[in-house]
């Protein structure tokens, strides 16, 4: 991508009034390729992670918005995409949360659904896909398996606060109970690891 290439597709050249972001999706969260403001190519600044500055321009885009007239705001967060980034302080909160493996915390997870009423009684357990992770008691680099999980879920707690501040500011605005939110996700974890060959293998 050029900067003083065509730019027929960029998101101002395609209808949006304003933009931050970055053209390429996926990348580092601490000094994201192709970041944006509006047509321009800026660098990050300061203590700066991608997740919290999509979230802080979210909410500075819904304070700039005309009170008396509608607005469309798409907020592309990338996490929880591959590079697995996240503050360490968002990471801690994770600790040991994950020691069980995942055959455990998978039951985990399937009994308080059940619990909650979000599965029926007469849908088991599926047994897991083996022939890509393979039970817990056999995982060969289990730290390095548990450091992954929480800096997974502390990308998902960054994503979280983000959508939290999004709400917040609309709700502050007045505009909160006269807005439509979807939130939308893919496919779930990357499987990059696990490839054998096959196009289109999904995460």
């Amino acid at each position: 991508i050029l900067e003083d290439g065509a730019r027929d597709n960029w998101p101002l050249q395609r209808g949006f009034d304003k933009f931050y972001g970055t053209l390429i999706a996926a990348g580092s969260y601490w000094d994201p390729i192709t970041l944006m403001r509006d047509n321009n190519f800026i660098k990050p600044e300061g203590d700066y992670y991608y997740t919290e500055a999509i979230s802080e321009n979210a909410v500075e885009y819904i304070h700039d918005a005309k009170p008396d007239e509608p607005f469309f705001l798409y907020v592309a967060y990338t996490a929880p995409h591959w590079p697995i980034h996240a503050r360490e302080e968002t990471i801690a909160r994770y600790k040991g949360r994950f020691s069980k493996g995942w055959d455990s915390l998978r039951l985990e997870r399937y009994e308080r659904m059940l619990d909650m009423g979000i599965l029926l009684p007469e849908w088991s357990l599926s047994p897991g896909d083996i022939r890509k992770s393979g039970p817990w008691k056999v995982a060969l680099h289990k730290d390095w398996e548990e450091r992954r999980m929480e800096v997974y879920a502390a990308m998902i707690d960054h994503l979280d606060q983000g959508v939290g501040q999004i709400v917040e500011a609309l709700e502050k605005k007045g505009n909160l109970e006269n807005t439509l939110i979807f939130f939308l996700s893919d496919n779930g974890g990357e499987d990059l690891e696990h490839r054998n060959g096959e196009i289109g293998n999904t995460g």
